[in-house]
């Protein structure tokens, strides 16, 4: 039997697109099946006649800023995100969105490899000293890798923090073209005197600092990358340094947020931020690739003590709610439905796979990803939830959430902070267990009436780290309890 999907079947895209079309449309009667064959063929045809019509793709990671620093998020007057906000509005938004450490390297190990970074053995950030052996491992595959062998285009821009040696460069992690710096951390403003690490290159070369505010810069080199990369499809990785310390803004920013209360200079940092992702969304839009284009949007870590992490408990470094869920939008107009709103829990290491997916890429790394292509879920409000169980471990910090429940240890915090139902402070050794449906802010411990649970989660946590090496270089040293 011949299928009409089969007819189509060697015309480039066809496959992805039959796909995608199945995952988002139901089919009551033979007139809409009829009208989506009739598209697919159009689509596929025009395929043919521009086969570098694959999506372009670009995930954007924003650096420390706070949960409630984001509108989507919060009701924070104090930080309007609009231009942050739309990449939502146009797409989905996930309110139980995750990342998969609780600082910035290890995030950043898990989203390029789509795999949880402690498998091998990238727990803690990477040293801020010259080393050839501390970096994302050579035996990982990075989504640039597999977008560059499926003949995209791809670029990393600014903040890198996965190693300084030449052979940790994202010129040798899948990337072909290379705008930023590799340190964690650098000042936002141009320095006369950069060091080896903290310095700006272009590709591996030293530029000399010219521009006038890195965040800005960044948009502008991103927008710039849009309108030279007609050719073929691009992957972008947009790494700001926004808003991670040291705190440093414009003039005319500070100028524009003054008076209205809150730290000004973070508010005015993320005005910066929010500008620059605009700089990059006006340049799709001018170059007609809006439609065509899948984005991703995230925060590297909960937000660093200091900026609003409201209504979560805990900031970066920890397992608590505040150190692991953040803002997590996805756009791609041509595909996916507009103003969506998801609340089953997703992380970072799914950008991986669902950009593959996109891509129409169907050879897998070699190591097993642990990531789940998002698209089937965007599509079909009927599916279940991506992931059952999620994990995060920092040393002697771990959390584990297994449906709606979450079991959480090693945050020590000080006694001031209350939790129902905790003796004696917080010990930092104590399994506390939360309802994440009913309590975002883990403030009621039900480890007391749940031990079944506690043992359970424990369980599981015991079980997924039970391979993982030593962690490659140094963090916390304290034995697990």
């Amino acid at each position: 039997m011949v299928y009409w999907k089969d007819l189509f079947s060697d015309l480039p895209s066809a496959k992805p697109a039959w796909n995608l079309l199945m995952m988002r449309y139901r089919f009551p009667s033979h007139l809409k099946l009829c009208f989506i064959l009739f598209s697919l063929a159009s689509a596929s045809l025009l395929a043919a006649e521009k086969p570098n019509e694959k999506p372009n793709i670009i995930v954007i990671v924003s650096d420390d800023t706070g949960y409630n620093e984001f509108s989507m998020n919060g009701s924070n007057p104090l930080f309007p995100t609009p231009r942050i906000d739309s990449i939502a509005s146009n797409g989905v938004r996930f309110t139980n969105g995750y990342v998969s450490g609780t600082v910035c390297s290890p995030t950043r190990a898990g989203l390029l490899t789509g795999r949880y970074q402690n498998r091998f053995g990238h727990e803690y950030n990477v040293p801020p000293v010259y080393s050839e052996d501390n970096g994302l491992s050579l035996k990982e595959t990075t989504i640039a890798d597999v977008l560059k062998s499926a003949d995209y285009r791809t670029i990393a821009l600014g903040k890198w923090h996965l190693g300084y040696a030449p052979k940790f460069h994202p010129m040798e992690r899948g990337f072909t073209d290379y705008y930023g710096f590799l340190q964690g951390a650098r000042s936002y403003l141009p320095l006369k005197k950069p060091s080896v690490l903290n310095r700006l290159l272009r590709d591996r070369e030293p530029v000399a600092e010219k521009f006038d505010y890195m965040t800005d810069e960044l948009g502008r080199a991103a927008a710039d990358y849009i309108a030279k990369s007609k050719d073929k499809p691009f992957f972008i990785y947009l790494a700001y340094n926004a808003t991670h310390g040291p705190n440093e803004a414009t003039e005319s920013d500070l100028v524009t947020v003054k008076g209205g209360g809150g730290n000004e200079k973070h508010r005015a940092m993320t005005l910066a931020l929010d500008r620059s992702v605009g700089i990059v969304l006006d340049e799709l839009q001018k170059q007609s690739l809006t439609d065509n284009t899948l984005i991703f949007f995230v925060n590297d870590n909960g937000g660093v003590a200091g900026h609003d992490n409201t209504p979560l408990r805990g900031f970066k470094g920890s397992t608590w709610e505040g150190g692991t869920r953040v803002p997590f939008a996805i756009q791609w107009p041509a595909v996916l439905p507009k103003g969506k709103v998801l609340d089953a829990p997703v992380i970072s290491l799914d950008i991986f796979p669902t950009a593959m997916a996109a891509a129409g890429v169907t050879t897998s790394p070699p190591q097993p990803l642990d990531g789940v292509n998002l698209l089937p879920y965007m599509l079909d409000p009927t599916k279940d939830r991506p992931h059952q169980t999620l994990y995060w471990k920092n040393g002697n910090k771990w959390a584990v959430r297994d449906g709606d429940l979450k079991a959480v240890s090693g945050n020590s915090e000080p006694t001031a902070v209350k939790v129902k139902n905790v003796k004696n402070g917080n010990p930092s050794n104590e399994v506390l267990l939360f309802d994440l449906s009913k309590d975002i802010s883990e403030s009621n411990n039900l480890a007391a009436s749940r031990p079944e649970d506690v043992d359970r989660l424990k369980n599981l946590y015991t079980e997924w780290k039970k391979d993982f090496p030593t962690p490659t270089w140094g963090g916390e040293t304290k034995k697990e309890e």
